[in-house]
């Protein structure tokens, strides 16, 4: 709702019906001010033409406190449809006495009005607006979408809790039943019998025509797009080619932004390598095509063995680290919190861009349990799928262009779990 005409009215005039408007308490006014003095107002507050104030209280107030005279608003009659009914559901969001249904409905229904507007629109972004915890706001979307979809015992749940429970088992039902359909489509009668978890094919293609269970924790670990199966450090040509372009890039992560509805669960974690080149691209590339929600302070594997590519030894370091983004699409918690940064040596048994096991394996303590599905796009190693299943995933599948890294990749699969057999 940034868009659209706005007006400087003065601060003073305008009236918040603050016992009939409200029933929380506004929270966290000084850092909401803070934010507004570093980045300005981002989102007018919305008054009618007599300044009676009609959404904005914790804007209103932040800016008070900061000493405005003047604030940007706009005026209902200049609103479209779409806006009117968004200040509608916000506001009624926030009256007293509203029943628990028709709140999660509601809640549902403001955010995807948003969406539409900013396909950025997080849900950090929501609770914000609503001055709710992001957890709750995530606990509401669920329950709505099972109420939206009819399911008969949460719609008579006496009470938000009761429904909240229902549909968290629900989820794990589903979770379930995808296994089972994920074993069906692959022949799979128990993850040790697999023949073969990593698949000879090409992840743009095979997206396209995907319409098997969804998997809720996708590791992506793309060509990076730097050329840098052409560099002359790492020795790059003996340990296998693959075309590492900046348009390589660019259509993996078309393919999978444009297929997330196709490949992943509402509720998803994902652990994405990129290049510190492609650092802002990236993120910017996902928060304006995607719902996912990648935290900006990235994961770091430093190579203890001091391997990296030095670009100039008269003019700068050596690099011998690489990152990762986390995060997720809705409220997914963590199963265990780690460090931010990992120390390991390099791993060239198979080509040059191995991220080794331990090191996904600390990173992988955040995401992997025994409800994990898992799907790594472009395996290579296989290391990914071996690290998950050492923490007991319940299903991993992998693809990978490169037909001998496939076959090398399965053979180190199945040891690891001949391994991991009980004596």
């Amino acid at each position: 709702m940034t868009s659209g005409q706005f007006h400087s009215v003065p601060l003073a005039s305008v009236k918040a019906d603050r016992e009939g408007r409200q029933r929380r308490e506004l929270e966290d006014i000084p850092i909401l001010a803070e934010s507004i003095n570093r980045l300005g107002l981002i989102q007018p507050i919305v008054v009618t033409r007599g300044l009676d104030l009609v959404a904005g209280e914790r804007r209103l107030e932040a800016c008070r406190s900061l000493g405005w005279t003047h604030i940007p608003a706009q005026y209902t009659d200049e609103l479209d449809e779409a806006g009117l009914r968004a200040i509608e559901l916000e506001e009624n969001i926030k009256r007293s006495q509203l029943p628990w249904q028709d709140e999660c409905r509601a809640i549902h229904e403001y955010y995807y009005i948003r969406r539409a507007e900013d396909p950025g629109f997080s849900q950090e972004d929501l609770a914000s607006a609503l001055g709710l915890s992001q957890p709750s706001i995530s606990e509401r979307i669920s329950v709505a979408k099972e109420l939206v979809a009819g399911n008969p015992r949460v719609l008579e749940a006496p009470r938000f809790s009761t429904a909240l429970g229902i549909t968290e088992r629900s989820a794990a039902r589903k979770d379930a039943e995808a296994l089972d359909q994920l074993r069906k489509v692959s022949n799979i009668a128990a993850p040790l019998a697999e023949p073969e978890s990593i698949l000879n094919l090409d992840f743009n293609e095979w997206v396209k025509t995907y319409d098997g269970p969804k998997f809720n924790f996708v590791h992506c670990d793309f060509p990076y797009g730097i050329e840098a199966d052409s560099f002359n450090q790492g020795s790059a040509s003996l340990h296998g080619g693959y075309v590492d372009t900046a348009r390589t890039y660019e259509l993996l992560c078309e393919s999978l932004v444009s297929n997330l509805k196709r490949l992943t669960t509402d509720s998803c974690h994902f652990m994405f390598w990129f290049s510190m080149w492609n650092y802002h691209s990236t993120l910017n590339y996902f928060s304006e095509h995607s719902d996912i929600t990648f935290d900006p302070f990235p994961l770091i594997w430093v190579k203890s063995d001091n391997v990296g590519i030095l670009p100039d030894p008269q003019r700068g370091p050596r690099r011998i680290y690489e990152t990762a983004f986390f995060g997720s699409r809705g409220d997914r918690k963590i199963v265990h919190s780690v460090s931010n940064a990992y120390a390991a040596p390099t791993d060239r048994t198979f080509h040059m861009s191995v991220k080794p096991e331990p090191v996904l394996r600390n990173f992988f303590r955040m995401f992997v349990d025994e409800s994990t599905l898992m799907l790594d796009p472009t395996a290579g190693s296989g290391s990914s799928l071996r690290a998950a299943e050492s923490l007991n995933a319940r299903y991993v599948l992998g693809l990978e262009i490169n037909n001998d890294f496939c076959e090398q990749a399965n053979r180190a699969l199945k040891n690891a779990r001949i391994l991991r057999r009980p004596k």
